[in-house]
């Protein structure tokens, strides 16, 4: 059975938005240590460290709307999209969004990791794809 052009859209716009949005959670997490390390109010405990990464928007937006693409994903998922292809596909796909995203926020660009990890995923979507 093909996968249907809905199916791989949807799947494509996961991976898409998960790997924009994971460096800028990870750069919204370290301003929350930033802060508590340059002096600002300590929070005890997890519930503490939780409600200072809900009072950072840095961190908040980006993570909201990574869940939201979690949400789609699992409405993908329960919706009957062949398993083999969409998971692949979306996490894939954000492997290499994540890279762009890391490379325009300046981050270092590791070819030498990136590159045969993203030939490995299409080697595995075209064996899945058969």
């Amino acid at each position: 059975m093909p996968l249907a052009l809905s199916e791989a859209a949807a799947a494509a716009l996961v991976g898409l938005i998960w790997g924009v949005t994971n460096p800028l959670i990870k750069r919204g997490s370290i301003a929350v240590e930033r802060r508590r390390a340059e002096g600002g109010p300590a929070r005890a405990g997890w519930l503490g460290e939780a409600a200072a990464l809900l009072q950072t928007p840095s961190f908040l937006i980006p993570h909201a709307i990574n869940q939201c693409a979690s949400a789609l994903f699992v409405l993908l998922l329960g919706a009957g999209a062949r398993l083999g292809v969409v998971v692949p596909l979306a996490n894939g796909l954000s492997l290499a969004a994540n890279a762009a995203a890391d490379a325009a926020l300046g981050e270092a660009f590791r070819a030498r990791l990136l590159l045969p990890g993203l030939a490995l995923v299409a080697a595995g979507l075209a064996l899945c794809s058969m």
